[in-house]
């Protein structure tokens, strides 16, 4: 049986994108190339590829949102390095901020390695396991004598 087919237009509507997005990801070979006078796209193809782009746009977004609170936790850890060098007094609660806002971007940078290294879902749970042995290990050693006692 041959694969359904649909419109540019109507594949636009159901995905929710617009003619100009569409046709970019036609361009850059992202989706197949549309035939017929009606510009048709091979539903199933069409599906899976723009779902891999759009699994591909969000890996890079989470990259660059975890890239952005890593140099944000680099400032605060180097503005409390300078503190601590020129001993002056911290705030406890600025520390805190500081190694939260620090644990955060390497949690989220923790997170999408797995995705950003393959798509296999063996390789992926090791992966995702391997991460989540890491993160324990780090949060028991980043917790206080007051919450180890708890």
């Amino acid at each position: 049986m041959a694969d359904a087919q649909i419109t540019v237009a109507a594949f636009g509507r159901l995905v929710g994108a617009t003619r100009a997005e569409l046709e970019a990801l036609i361009s850059a070979g992202a989706l197949p190339k549309p035939t017929g006078r009606d510009r048709r796209l091979p539903l199933r193809e069409a599906a899976a590829r723009y779902l891999a782009h759009l699994r591909a746009e969000l890996a890079t977004a989470r990259a660059g949102a975890a890239a952005s609170r890593a140099q944000e936790a680099r400032a605060g850890a180097a503005t409390l390095a300078l503190a601590v060098e020129r001993r002056e007094l911290l705030d406890a609660h600025e520390v805190e901020v500081a190694l939260a806002s620090a644990c955060g971007a390497i949690n989220t940078a923790l997170l999408v390695i797995p995705a950003r290294v393959t798509r296999d879902s063996r390789q992926l749970r090791l992966l995702e396991d391997a991460i989540y042995q890491l993160r324990a290990e780090l949060a028991a050693d980043l917790q206080s004598e007051d919450e180890k006692q708890a």
